[in-house]
């Protein structure tokens, strides 16, 4: 096979991964098998090989491909950037932020390392460093449009929410039929009360997908916040005819009550709301969780906040949304306070979203897990004191805090949990703590 014909299927493969076709793709990659002879060639096939597997859900395979390629070819940085690909899908972001350091050392034109590098510290949530990552990935001519939707979400993020609207509609002018982004540009306008340019990307969603119920969803929640109950009733029919046996209509509802001053009735909603939500729909059950917990948490209803925190840590949701409504109504509010991550690791039990350190079933006997904990504390001691009360609070047993991830200064906030990651690494304790 000559060199045009394998940058022909190189070029189709690639043409597969941006398609989001791997399974296409590894069978691409196929007719290549032992007819690499080029370094380069053979480079490139891993790469493409293990990003494949990695899409596909089998990032040990993945590893198997690039491992003893890295040890052959050290210094390639296509190598050292798709494993921190790989790595990033397995939930392994310390590993793949340095796997992805080093492609970008090893290459510093590499845009796509840069802009992988990025993401990866967006998850890490360091998002100063994200957003210069982003902008130089962008400058060097990476593709624009993913870059775009990230670089506006880390601004929001950093609270620039002007700057976050500007370079959605950059992104918009380029992709004018992406329903959720004139969503999320809508939410953008509704955060800084702008409702009028909220309501005129609704209706830009609308001419794209008039039955998108996540449209209904939002544009009925920025009318109540805009006091335009007619409009939110409107939404609300909508929404209930493309959701009827959903708890979001319910949600929707409690919230339109609340707004009349209805306060027994949107309380009475929300758990109607709690009780009908679908338990096999993750986010249907975070959002319900944390439009209960904004409700009771602005009335001051601490016993129901307290209630809700325990089901959302229950259900491995205690996402960002519900511990700020509950650490705004229980915390001390301070001008000046870190946020802290922190890895946990405490007694196995049942519940846990697992993921197993072997990939896959786990041990049966001695198990252990491990957890990334988020607090907002005034300092190392008040984060380590306010995670193990928590932890503890919370059921579980014999923990102990294993490690300090990062941690950032943040002003005018109140102290407490932060977020609490989804997934547990659950791992056989062999007694070498």
């Amino acid at each position: 096979m000559d060199s045009d014909e394998v940058q022909s299927i190189f070029d189709r493969a690639n043409d597969l991964l941006e398609e989001d076709r791997p399974e296409e793709m590894l069978r691409c990659l196929e007719a290549l098998d032992d007819d690499l002879i080029e370094v380069d060639d053979r480079i490139e096939y891993g790469a493409l090989k293990a990003w494949a597997l990695s899409e596909l859900g089998q990032g040990n395979e993945a590893l198997d491909v690039l491992e003893p390629l890295i040890d052959e070819f050290p210094d390639s940085a296509r190598l050292h950037g798709t494993l921190g690909v790989v790595l990033s899908n397995d939930g392994d972001l310390d590993e793949a932020c340095d796997a992805l350091e080093e492609a970008v050392a090893l290459d510093s034109g590499d845009e796509v390392a840069l802009a992988n590098l990025g993401l990866i510290y967006e998850k890490l949530r360091q998002y100063e460093h994200a957003l210069k990552l982003y902008n130089k990935a962008i400058e060097m001519g990476a593709e624009i449009d993913w870059l775009l939707q990230r670089t506006a979400a880390v601004q929001a993020e950093l609270g620039d929410l002007s700057e976050a609207r500007s370079t959605l509609k950059r992104y918009l002018s380029l992709v004018p039929e992406d329903t959720d982004q004139w969503i999320t540009l809508a939410i953008l306008h509704s955060d800084d009360l702008e409702f009028d340019q909220a309501f005129r990307c609704y209706r830009a969603a609308e001419q794209i997908a008039p039955d998108s119920a996540a449209l209904r969803l939002n544009w009925g929640v920025t009318a109540v916040r805009a006091h335009r109950t007619d409009v939110a009733r409107q939404q609300l029919k909508y929404l209930t005819r493309l959701e009827s046996e959903s708890s979001r209509p319910l949600l929707l509802e409690a919230f339109i009550r609340e707004e009349q001053g209805d306060l027994e009735g949107a309380r009475q909603g929300y758990i109607d709301a709690l009780a009908h939500v679908r338990r096999d729909e993750y986010n249907e059950l975070a959002y319900a969780l944390e439009m209960a917990m904004d409700f009771f948490a602005r009335q001051e209803m601490l016993g129901p906040c307290e209630q809700l925190l325990e089901q959302a840590y229950i259900a491995n949701a205690c996402t960002v949304e519900l511990c700020e409504a509950y650490r705004e109504a229980t915390g001390d509010a301070v001008e000046k306070a870190n946020w802290y991550s922190l890895i946990l690791e405490a007694d196995y039990r049942r519940g846990l979203e697992e993921i197993s350190d072997s990939g896959g079933a786990v041990n049966k006997n001695h198990k252990r897990f491990l957890r990334n904990y988020q607090i907002i504390a005034r300092d190392h001691d008040e984060a380590m004191a306010t995670v193990m009360q928590f932890a503890e609070r919370m059921g579980e047993s014999n923990v102990l805090v294993r490690e300090f991830v990062n941690e950032e200064s943040i002003a005018e906030t109140h102290v407490g949990v932060y977020e609490v990651e989804r997934e547990s690494l659950v791992f056989v304790d062999n007694g070498s703590r």
